[in-house]
C-alpha cells in the first residue's frame, strides 16, 4: 500500500476512514452545550438542562423485575441475532395493534435501540452515490447516519405552519433523482414536534411507489401524540411492501438506557437487516430481551397512555411559559417530547441564543442548526424532564428574554 494512503507522513500517524468525515455533521455540533451542562452539573454546579428527550419517568417495575427474573434464571447467553422469538412476537403484535396491519415473525429484526436499526436500515437501501431524501427539520444524527454508507443526504424543507400540510409531491419531485433509494421519515417529529396527517402520508407513498423508493418511518415517538391521531405509514394502501419501520421502547416505556430497538419491514428485507445484525451485534443481550416482551404485552399499553397524559401536562405547563415570551415565536406541539421556538425577534441566532442563555441564565437548550441549515433561528426545547426542572428552565429563560 502506498504510505501516503495510511499515514499522515507529516505526524507519522495512521489515518482514518472516510466515514469519519462523514459522520462529522452539524447534527454532532449541536450537543456542545448539552455536554457542557452535564459536566458542570457533575461538578454541582446550578445548571438546568433542557436538552434531551429523556423523561423523568421511572421504567415500569414489572419490567424491571421480568429482567431481573431472566438473569436469576440464567438467561444470559447468546440469543437468536434477530432476536428472541417472543420478542418478535410482541413486537409484530404492537405493530398491528398500532396500524391493523397483519405482522409475521419473520418481518421483525431486534437491534440495540432505534439509532443502531435507524443505520442498519439506511446500510441496507442505500450505499455510495447514492441519495436518500429526509425532511427538514430532521433528528440530529440523520444527516451522518445517511451518509456513513457513502450515500448523499437531500433535504426536503417541510411547511412548519400548524394548520397546512406539511410536503407536497412538487417538493419531493424537485429533490429526486435516479440515483435516490430512500425516503426517511419521522412522526411525530422531533424537533419540530408535528405529525403528519392522512394527506401527508399518503403523498410520501404514492411518491414512493412512483419512483420506487424505500421509505424509513422512524416512529419512536408514536406513543406521545396528544392533539391528533397518530397515523403510520403501513396504513396507507401498498405503502407497507416498501417500508421499513423503526422503532423502540426508549420513549414509550422510559427505557432510554436499555438500549433496545428493532425494525418492522417485508420479510426480503428483514433477511438483509439480520445479515447486517449479525456483522454489528451477534444478537442483543437475552434478559434485555424478555423484559422488552414483557414492556409489550397490550397491559403495557395503559403504561404508554398514561406517560403520554403525564408529556401533555408537561407540554401544556411549558408551552404556557411560553406563551408569556412575546419575543419567542412556535407552534404548538402536536406530539414528542419538543417546542420547537423561532427566537429570530431577538436578534440573534439560535446558536448565539444558546450560548448566551447558557452563559447567562445555566439553561441548556439545543440550538436549531442541529436539525437543518434552515433551522439557524429555531432552538429545541424539551419538555420530557420533571415539572420542577420545566418551572426551573422557563423561569430562567424568561428572566433572559426580559434582560434583552
Amino acid at each position: 500500500m502506498d504510505k501516503k494512503t495510511q499515514f499522515d507522513l507529516v505526524e507519522q500517524r495512521p489515518l482514518f476512514s472516510v466515514h469519519t468525515r462523514e459522520i462529522a455533521s452539524k447534527g454532532a455540533e449541536g450537543w456542545a452545550i448539552a455536554d457542557a451542562a452535564a459536566e458542570a452539573a457533575g461538578r454541582g454546579e446550578n445548571v438546568v438542562s433542557l436538552c434531551l428527550g429523556d423523561t423523568s419517568f421511572d421504567t415500569p417495575q414489572r419490567i424491571v423485575d421480568a429482567a431481573i427474573g431472566s438473569l436469576q434464571t440464567g438467561r444470559t447467553h447468546y440469543a437468536p441475532v434477530p432476536g428472541t422469538p417472543e420478542l418478535r412476537r410482541e413486537i409484530a403484535s404492537a405493530q398491528g395493534r398500532s396500524d391493523g396491519q397483519n405482522w409475521s415473525v419473520d418481518e421483525v429484526t431486534v437491534f440495540a435501540g432505534a439509532q443502531n436499526a435507524l443505520f442498519a436500515s439506511l446500510m441496507c437501501v442505500a450505499g455510495p452515490g447514492d441519495e436518500v431524501l429526509y425532511l427538514e427539520p430532521w433528528y440530529a444524527t440523520y444527516e451522518a447516519t445517511i451518509r456513513v454508507s457513502g450515500a448523499i443526504a437531500k433535504p426536503v424543507r417541510l411547511s412548519m405552519d400548524r394548520d397546512s400540510h406539511k410536503i407536497s409531491k412538487s417538493s419531493l419531485a424537485g429533490a429526486v433523482s435516479q440515483r435516490t433509494r430512500a425516503i426517511l421519515l419521522n412522526s411525530p417529529n422531533n424537533p419540530g414536534g408535528y405529525t403528519l396527517g392522512l394527506s401527508d402520508l399518503e403523498v410520501i407513498a404514492e411518491f414512493a411507489a412512483e419512483n420506487n423508493l424505500w421509505i424509513i418511518s422512524d416512529e419512536v415517538y408514536r406513543s406521545a401524540v396528544f392533539d391528533a391521531q397518530f397515523l403510520s405509514i403501513t396504513s396507507v394502501d401498498d405503502a407497507r411492501r416498501r417500508t421499513i419501520i423503526v422503532n423502540s421502547l426508549s420513549k414509550s416505556h422510559a427505557m432510554t438506557g436499555w438500549r433496545v430497538g428493532w425494525t418492522v419491514s417485508p420479510a426480503f428485507a428483514s433477511g438483509h437487516l439480520q445479515n447486517l445484525a449479525q456483522c454489528m451485534l451477534f444478537g442483543s443481550p437475552t434478559f434485555i430481551q424478555d423484559a422488552a416482551a414483557v414492556a409489550l404485552r397490550s397491559e403495557g399499553d395503559a403504561e404508554m397512555r398514561l406517560f403520554a397524559g403525564e408529556l401533555r401536562k408537561r407540554r401544556d405547563l411549558m408551552c404556557g411559559h411560553l406563551d408569556g415570551m412575546s419575543n419567542l415565536k412556535y407552534e404548538r406541539p402536536s406530539g414528542g417530547m419538543f417546542c420547537f421556538v423561532d427566537v429570530s425577534s431577538t436578534g440573534v441566532t439560535g446558536t448565539q441564543f444558546v450560548e448566551n442563555l447558557y452563559a447567562e441564565a445555566r439553561l441548556a437548550i439545543v440550538p436549531g442548526s442541529a436539525f437543518g441549515p434552515n433551522m439557524q433561528n429555531f432552538v429545541r426545547i424539551s419538555y420530557s424532564g420533571s415539572i420542577e426542572n420545566i418551572e426551573d428552565g422557563m423561569k430562567r429563560m424568561k428572566r433572559f428574554c426580559e434582560d434583552k
